[in-house]
């Protein structure tokens, strides 16, 4: 008998096996239903979101399409969070309604149905990034009539009284002279021109602004300030300016030897490997803005970023719904001016710090991420090294100068993961640990301060990552300090410059060659609950995300480049 007799005479005899074999026909053809019907089912697709800023209570307009004629067991998803039903204001295939509920926050917005999710979306809290002001809340000139001292130090708290201010700070700023180049101090005679052709703001980087009212601003005198002139600019009309003297005492910093850069740094992102759609966020960061790197142009950035400027980040995003895609580059190219730092210090006239829980200082005290300065080993090298010393500035000398005798420093850069506390042990390492370890022993000094994060600039104009520290001094301002290079490190010193002593000549002062991207550590929050966190450790940035990946992203592969100088001007 063959085989087809077989199994007709199997049919006959076995009536269950019959039943069985017509279930398992059954199941693949509903099996086979399903699966065609859940492919060409409509996935849900967001064109945009009106506003893509907002904040609690505001009406948010999704528009695409197939969100289905009515939201029955759809949702949208915020930052990871499902909005409740009192969110929807309307819901159609192709426009969604909602209110921001009062606990919104910044992240990627999905939404979904009842089997399939759109591909993610931006939205960021108004809380948390600045944004433009309609240019009707402000058409009329801002007038000083009154500043509550004419003689201040910089840290001071000045209060500026007139009109015309506007309701809120917004985008409103209050500039002051700076003296580059000491172009006003050696001056023989001073006219407005010349005091008002450099100007810094007040620093919200520093907390500087107190309060803000149409009639009166509350203002910490910034760091690089000089005496001059105050000015209140509200983005459409600046005050006329009024003459300020900034005490000197204490100490003053001077700009000089500026030199005006041209940078580019790339990302990549390939070889994604997905489950369903891959969407990957980069966070590029942004040279940092202070009284020694003034302004920054962002030049040219290719492809254009989703939000500009966010947290000191430009933030990129890609969405990958197939493996193995060509690479993805992101440019970002910046001009910025450096000015060299110069600082001079007189410390029997330098203060006590006061108000450190509320002010730019209260962070600067604190062990975090970054810095380990609640540390037993880094607590007792400090009482060791300050002894019974008060002064700050005296006892942040003793510091760097410890580590410049006792500590060996190391040209190549260590593993990410390795733990700065490592240099307090061994007695040996790269410039990250100097800057890391120096910055705790002056917060367990209770000296506030901030480990730096940049690029080196040689005189070949090769770059190359590193790190410094930067010190609080009442009265003067952050003073820098650099203990890797005051220790030996190897760096070729550009040929304009005169430093003759390294050790002397980086405490206190900076050349033009360090370009800024931190102070301090960054602890950003991810946009989404369940994203796959990238980080960049010992990078020419200090912040605690780079990439961020939603969690259908299997794998991926990316490279940073280390800034590059592309031009000096």
């Amino acid at each position: 008998m063959d085989s087809s007799g077989k199994l007709s005479y199997s049919f006959r005899r076995y009536p269950l096996l019959r039943w069985v074999i017509g279930i398992f026909v059954i199941l693949i053809v509903l099996g086979s239903v399903f699966l065609i019907n859940y492919r060409t089912k409509p996935v849900p697709v967001i064109y945009s979101i009106v506003p893509p800023v907002g904040s609690p209570g505001d009406l948010v307009v999704i528009t695409g399409e197939n969100f289905g004629d009515v939201r029955d067991m759809s949702y949208v998803e915020i930052a990871g969070a499902k909005l409740t039903a009192s969110s929807y204001i309307s819901w159609m295939d192709t426009t969604i309604k909602i209110v921001l509920p009062a606990n919104v926050q910044d992240g990627l917005v999905v939404v979904g149905t009842k089997d399939m999710r759109s591909k993610p979306a931006l939205f960021a809290n108004e809380v948390d990034i600045p944004v433009p002001v309609p240019a009707v809340q402000q058409v009329s000139k801002p007038v000083i009539t009154m500043l509550s001292s004419d003689k201040v130090s910089v840290g001071d708290l000045l209060v500026i009284s007139g009109n015309n201010f506007g309701a809120s700070k917004n985008q409103s700023k209050v500039f002051f002279t700076m003296d580059c180049n000491n172009k006003i101090s050696e001056a023989e005679f001073k006219n407005m021109s010349l005091l008002t052709e450099n100007m810094i703001p007040a620093s919200e980087d520093d907390f500087d602004y107190v309060s803000w009212s149409n009639t009166e601003i509350s203002v910490r005198v910034p760091d690089g300030a000089y005496s001059g002139v105050v000015i209140v600019d509200t983005g459409h009309e600046k005050s006329d300016p009024k003459e300020l003297t900034v005490n000197t005492e204490a100490g003053r910093k001077e700009f000089i030897n500026k030199k005006i850069y041209l940078i580019q740094y790339t990302a990549d992102i390939a070889d994604v490997v997905t489950d369903d759609v891959s969407t990957i966020t980069l966070r590029c960061p942004v040279p940092f803005t202070c009284a020694a790197q003034p302004s920054v142009e962002i030049t040219e950035i290719v492809p254009e970023p989703i939000l500009m400027n966010y947290q000191n980040n430009l933030i990129h995003q890609i969405t990958k719904n197939r493996n193995n895609t060509p690479k993805s580059v992101f440019r970002q190219n910046f001009v910025l001016p450096v000015y060299e730092v110069r600082s001079t210090v007189n410390v029997a006239k330098t203060g006590s710090y006061k108000d450190t829980g509320k002010n730019l200082l209260s962070g600067a005290l604190k062990a975090d991420a970054l810095v380990p300065s609640d540390s037993d080993a880094v607590k007792e090298l400090c009482a060791k090294i300050i002894g019974r010393e008060k002064n700050a500035y005296n006892k942040a000398k003793l510091i760097y100068n410890y580590m410049c005798d006792n500590l060996e420093v190391q040209e190549r850069v260590r593993k990410g993961d390795d733990d700065p506390l490592d240099l307090i042990e061994k007695g040996r390492g790269d410039a990250f640990d100097f800057a890391v370890i120096c910055t705790a022993l002056m917060r367990a000094a209770e000296i506030p301060a901030y480990t730096d994060g940049g690029i080196l600039v040689n005189q070949d104009l090769q770059t190359q990552s590193h790190w410094w520290c930067e010190f609080y001094i009442d009265k003067v301002g952050w003073i820098p300090c650099d203990p890797a290079l005051g220790a030996g490190l190897e760096f070729k010193q550009w040929t304009d410059s005169d430093v003759l002593n390294a050790r002397e000549y980086y405490f206190g002062n900076m050349d033009s060659h360090h370009i800024l991207f931190s102070r301090g550590w960054s602890q950003l929050k991810p946009f989404s609950a369940d994203s796959k966190i990238v980080q960049q450790p010992r990078s020419f940035a200090l912040q605690s995300i780079w990439e961020e990946a939603n969690r259908d992203t299997a794998k991926y592969s990316s490279y940073w480049s280390v800034p590059v100088v592309k031009g000096v001007y």
